[in-house]
């Protein structure tokens, strides 16, 4: 009977394990994890979790009860520190554990400062359940907290920290938050509500140093010279997908573990899910490297789809969501290298949404608290439908005529 061996606990590792069962595999399952807590989701990370508004048990995935009804061993504090593809075999600092079938799902790493003191002990990054009680062991002496990036995590972080007292600067090395992602009118509109929440928001800023004293840096230093005394600083610029084993293992890497459409390497026993994972999506007929949940879930069932024979592929639109404060951004399609935009909706409701065209079609959307009208826009980008911004743009579109004659 085949054995599958997971490397990683995340959305996508233990989502493999789920989805392998529900499929039907009888074989045995481990997950090895290199973290102490059961399998949990990560998006409450930056918002309730770290509010304190909910206990750890509540963001696992499973109790522990779980994974032995159902025959999936789950192994913490264990990193996978070898691979043998020839014997088919991984090694942790203890022990060697044979494998028919191998997954990476080993998510990825903060980008971490290049600068001194950047182990000082009140600087964070926030990636994993002990990043957050790290954090939550200093809050007492936070008044002033420091940001540094103005993305998805700077800003759920602002938010968080808000609603718990703190005075909150961001600093953004781009002429505007959220620049990677979406339209200058989007980001307009969240720098607007961040400041009149009272978060200080600094564009074209660059970090050129951290000044500590006894390992607690005590303030920040721009490279315009201007300097901002804080109590703690949370640096959230990017990510890094974890392919390190991948590479000692020989396997192709290019900004992820290269898949096909199956999620399967190049060697027909080793597949990669999740922020890891470089994988071919042919929707999007192309090769990419997401980073959200949605994502992990659905490329995990898509692993186990292969490993047991049934072959789903890796098409779903990518899509992604942001909370912060009352507000619900969502996101789907992919909107980089988009050539228009138009906006649907009331911005000062804070009730809208943008609509990226290329080339006369629309490519993505992002909503600010239309979920509605989200999920109509989503389901037509997903189902390969060819819409045009001309008709988008007439008065008197509404999203509700998509599928009017479907």
């Amino acid at each position: 009977m085949s054995k599958v061996i997971i490397i990683g606990g995340g959305h996508a590792g233990a989502n493999v394990a789920f989805s392998l069962r529900k499929d039907g595999f009888e074989g045995e399952i481990d997950i090895f994890s290199n973290e102490d807590f059961l399998p949990y989701h990560r998006p409450p990370l930056s918002k309730e979790f770290l509010k304190k508004n909910i206990e750890i048990e509540k963001i696992f995935f499973k109790p522990d009860s779980f994974y032995r009804e159902q025959n999936i061993t789950f192994h913490p504090n264990a990193s996978v520190v070898y691979i043998d593809t020839t014997v088919k075999e991984i090694s942790t600092h203890s022990s060697n554990y044979a494998f028919d079938y191998l997954v990476f799902a080993t998510g990825s790493s903060p980008r971490l400062l290049p600068m001194t003191n950047a182990d000082a002990k009140n600087l964070f990054y926030l990636r994993k359940i002990t990043d957050v009680l790290e954090i939550h062991s200093q809050l007492d002496s936070v008044k002033d907290i420091v940001l540094i990036g103005g993305g998805y995590i700077g800003l759920e972080v602002a938010s968080a920290m808000i609603e718990l007292g703190a005075n909150v600067t961001i600093l953004e090395a781009e002429e505007r938050i959220l620049k990677r992602v979406t339209s200058p009118e989007l980001s307009a509109f969240y720098q607007s509500i961040h400041e009149a929440k009272g978060v200080k928001v600094i564009c074209n800023s660059r970090v050129s140093g951290l000044l500590a004293e006894n390992q607690t840096i005590n303030c920040v230093e721009l490279e315009s010279g201007e300097k901002i005394p804080t109590d703690a600083v949370l640096a959230g610029i990017g990510a890094i997908p974890n392919t390190r084993l991948a590479e000692d293992a020989g396997l192709d890497c290019n900004n992820g573990i290269v898949t096909d459409q199956y999620c399967r390497t190049a060697n027909p026993y080793i597949l990669a899910a999740g922020d890891c994972a470089n994988s071919f999506n042919t929707l999007l007929n192309q090769n990419i490297r997401l980073e959200s949940v949605p994502n992990a879930l659905s490329q995990a069932k898509v692993v186990a789809s292969s490993i047991v024979g049934n072959e789903l592929y890796n098409k779903d639109l990518p899509w992604f969501w942001s909370d912060q404060y009352d507000l619900k951004l969502q996101m789907a399609g992919l909107s980089n290298g988009y050539d228009e935009s138009i906006i649907l909706g009331d911005i000062e409701a804070a009730e809208f949404i943008v609509c990226y065209g290329k080339a006369g079609y629309l490519a993505a959307v992002d909503s600010v608290n239309q979920s509605k009208q989200f999920m109509l826009f989503k389901r037509a980008l997903s189902n390969g439908f060819k819409l045009e911004m001309s008709l988008i743009k007439n008065k008197d579109f509404q999203p509700e005529s998509i599928f009017s004659g479907s």
